[in-house]
C-alpha cells in the first residue's frame, strides 16, 4: 500500500504546559493542540496563560508548525463576547485552528474569521451522519471522530464533502455509556465557582463550562433496584461507565487508507516525558506506513509498553479526581 498521493496526513500532540507543547513538536508532531486556563476542559494546571499560549504559538510560526487552540466549552450568554476576544487574540497571534463544540459559538466564529479552521470538538458529541452535516452547515472545517468509534463508523461518514476526519490515537477497548460533552455527573458531586481576573467563571466540576470534570464515570459503581443490590455478575459490565481507552496501533492503516487526515495523541495531563516517548512512537509508526508498509508487527513490544506506562499514570491521575469530588 502506498498513500503518498494522498494529502500529508498531520500527527498532533497534546500541550497540557507550553514546555509540552514544544517538545512534542521536536520530538516529531506537525502539530499540537492547547488550552486557555478556563476555556478548555482541564484542569488549570494542563491549560495554559495567554503569555504561554502566545509562546507556543510565535514558536509554531517561527518553526513552520500547526498550532490548534481548544476553546471547547458552551459560554453562557455574558461570557461570549470574552469568548471571541479570545479567539481573535489567538488567531491574531498566528493560530492556525481552533476546536469548538457548541454549535453557535462555531457559527459566530465562521462568520467573523473566514480563514480559520474549526474543528468540531469530541464534546460536541457527534452521533451520526447527520450531526456533521449540521456542523459542516454552520462552517466547520473538521470533525473529530468520537473515540467510542472503529474503522466501521469512519467508513459510514467518509462521504462528508467538505469535511476533514480527525481521529484520536486511542480507543476504548468497550463501548461505554458516557458520551464526552454530554455528560455532568461530576457536577452532582461537588462543583465550585471561580472568577479570574477576566471575570471567566470557572465551574470546577463542569467541564463543558469551562473546568474539568472528576471522572466519576471511572469509579467504582453498585447497581440497586430500591434497597436491593443487584447481581454483580449480570450487571458487570453497567458497573464500568466508562471503559478506559488504549493507545492504538493494528488499526493505523486502515485508518489512513479511510482518508482520516488527522490523527491526534490526547494526554494534557500526562508528564512530558510520557507525551514526547509517544509523539516520537507513532511519528515512527506513521512514517512507516506513509512509507508503504502494512506490516506493524516491529511496533508491538514497544507499544505494549507504552500502554502500560499510559494507563498506570491514567489510573493515578483519575483516583486524585475522583477523591477530590469526594472530599471537596
Amino acid at each position: 500500500m502506498t498513500l503518498t498521493s494522498q494529502p500529508k496526513v498531520k500527527l498532533m500532540g497534546p500541550g497540557g504546559s507550553a514546555e509540552m507543547a514544544i517538545a512534542a513538536l521536536e520530538a516529531g508532531a506537525d502539530s499540537v493542540f492547547i488550552g486557555p486556563k478556563g476555556w478548555s476542559r482541564r484542569p488549570k494546571s494542563d491549560e495554559l496563560s495567554d503569555e504561554e499560549m502566545y509562546r507556543v504559538i510565535d514558536y509554531g510560526v517561527t518553526h513552520n508548525k500547526d498550532i490548534r487552540v481548544a476553546i471547547n466549552v458552551m459560554p453562557a450568554p455574558a461570557e461570549i463576547p470574552l469568548f471571541m476576544r479570545k479567539i481573535e487574540q489567538f488567531a491574531n497571534r498566528g493560530a492556525q485552528g481552533v476546536m469548538l463544540c457548541d454549535p453557535g459559538c462555531i457559527r459566530l466564529v465562521r462568520e467573523r474569521f473566514p480563514d480559520l479552521e474549526i474543528h468540531v470538538s469530541v464534546t460536541a458529541g457527534i452521533f451520526n451522519r447527520e450531526d456533521i452535516q449540521l456542523f459542516r452547515e454552520l462552517g466547520a472545517d473538521i470533525v473529530v471522530i468520537p473515540y467510542r468509534w472503529g474503522s466501521e463508523e469512519i467508513a459510514q461518514i467518509r462521504d462528508q464533502a467538505g469535511m476533514q476526519l480527525e481521529a484520536f490515537l486511542f480507543q476504548p477497548p468497550k463501548r461505554s455509556w458516557i458520551c464526552p460533552g454530554r455528560c455532568y455527573s461530576s457536577s452532582y458531586f461537588h462543583i465550585t465557582h471561580k472568577s479570574d481576573a477576566e471575570d471567566k467563571d470557572h465551574f470546577i466540576g463542569s467541564a463543558s463550562r469551562g473546568g474539568s470534570c472528576h471522572r466519576i464515570c471511572r469509579s467504582d459503581w453498585q447497581m440497586f433496584q430500591g434497597a436491593t443490590k443487584l447481581d454483580e455478575q449480570l450487571f458487570a459490565e453497567r458497573q464500568n461507565l466508562k471503559a478506559s481507552p488504549e493507545l492504538l496501533l493494528w488499526e493505523l492503516p486502515s485508518y489512513l487508507q479511510l482518508g482520516v487526515s488527522r490523527l491526534k495523541i490526547p494526554g494534557r495531563e500526562r508528564s512530558i516525558d510520557l507525551v514526547v516517548t509517544i509523539v516520537s512512537f507513532y511519528r515512527r509508526v506513521l512514517d512507516h506506513i506513509l512509507a508503504g508498509h502494512d506490516d506493524l508487527q516491529p511496533f508491538e513490544a514497544d507499544w505494549q509498553a507504552l500502554k502500560l506506562r499510559w494507563n498506570t499514570e491514567k489510573r493515578k491521575r483519575d483516583s486524585n479526581l475522583i477523591n477530590l469530588a469526594l472530599v471537596g
